[in-house]
């Protein structure tokens, strides 16, 4: 930085010397003889105009004088992982449009609902989620030790009757919506033999329908919905 200033002027000089961190002139008792013709260049009797005498001295900028510290963006690199928030159905999934009905929704059974012809992706996405861990193979037993006989598994419990009024309101609601069934009632009802009269205690008719709903969730169409609806009494 440039500072151009009269070495005649005792305002002038206490500047420079505060700039130059020098001891000033004290202004009280100095004071230029006026008795005397000023030098030329001062600027004050000869030619108030000529400066040319004028001396220019080089200084430090002043403390903060002109400086700005910028903003600096952060650095989406160094930010924290947000946490992940996603929901999980009853596999474990997390919602994924490719292979789910948008927007999300879930089956009766805690399962994302299927969206259509993604069928098989959908039963891939499963069958992953859910595979068992692969077990160690058993260390054998050192020989004249007999081996151990694994337990004998347990009866199988057959699976409790289907609530009548929980399958009707589950079914109305499809009929109400749109997009919730690929036939009319009508057309469902013919093509797995369920009866108007005995609905309400024909366990079978009540089974039957509950599977047709599970297959729809799973993105069937008609035929593979009655398909899968009548493997079920097998």
């Amino acid at each position: 930085m440039q500072i151009t200033f009269d070495p005649h002027n005792p305002e002038d000089c206490a500047t420079i010397a505060r700039l130059l961190g020098t001891a000033a002139p004290d202004i009280t008792t100095w004071a230029p003889d006026l008795t005397q013709p000023a030098p030329k260049g001062s600027g004050t009797r000869d030619d108030p105009y000529d400066y040319s005498g004028v001396k220019t001295v080089e200084c430090p900028a002043p403390v903060g004088f002109g400086t700005q510290t910028p903003d600096t963006p952060a650095n989406p690199d160094t930010a924290p992982d947000q946490p992940d928030t996603g929901e999980t159905d009853c596999h474990g999934m997390v919602h994924d449009d490719a292979i789910h009905s948008t927007p999300a929704s879930k089956n009766a059974d805690g399962s994302w609902r299927a969206k259509r012809g993604q069928k098989e992706a959908y039963e891939a996405a499963i069958a992953a989620a859910t595979a068992p861990a692969p077990t160690a193979m058993p260390t054998p037993a050192p020989q004249g030790m007999p081996m151990p006989q694994p337990a004998s598994a347990a009866p199988a419990i057959p699976p409790a009757p289907i609530d009548y009024k929980t399958m009707a309101e589950r079914f109305m609601g499809k009929m109400a919506d749109p997009d919730g069934l690929p036939a009319e009632y009508e057309v469902i009802y013919a093509a797995l033999s369920i009866g108007y009269d005995d609905l309400e205690t024909n366990q079978t008719s009540i089974a039957r329908l509950s599977a047709y709903m599970d297959a729809v969730d799973n993105g069937d169409d008609h035929d593979g919905c009655v398909r899968h609806a009548m493997s079920a009494d097998q």
